[in-house]
């Protein structure tokens, strides 16, 4: 247990030994929905990039797209659905999995503060 102020530089404890202990203290069966939600989200934005570097180095039309698109499902069906021509592009295909990413976590969140609520068995 951390003695005086558990934040450093005003507590008692030194550098090390404080971020040792601050790390002990993370409970990371509290944050699997933002792992999940980040995860995902993550893998999102690396899909574009590459996308985006590929359509780049590309001649011809190239099929990277469909990774994008296969990545962000069933948003992105949505959105090829009611976004007519060219403004169904990369941005738009980026943001539908990012609000996606978005609304896993929330879900997740809401499941994981049912459960944690929920008393025990036994």
């Amino acid at each position: 247990m951390i003695t005086g102020d558990a934040a450093f530089p005003g507590g008692t404890v030194g550098p090390a030994r404080w971020a040792r202990q601050e790390v002990a203290e993370m409970d990371g069966r509290r944050n699997w929905p933002a792992w999940v939600a980040g995860g995902y989200a993550v893998a999102v934005l690396a899909t574009t990039v590459w996308v985006q570097v590929a359509a780049a180095g590309a001649d011809d039309a190239s099929f990277a797209g469909i990774w994008l698109i296969a990545l962000t499902i069933p948003g992105s069906l949505l959105a090829l659905l009611l976004i007519p021509g060219e403004l169904g592009s990369l941005l738009t295909f980026t943001v539908v999995g990012l609000l996606q990413a978005l609304g896993t976590w929330y879900l997740l969140e809401r499941l994981r503060v049912r459960r944690a609520r929920r008393p025990a068995r036994g």
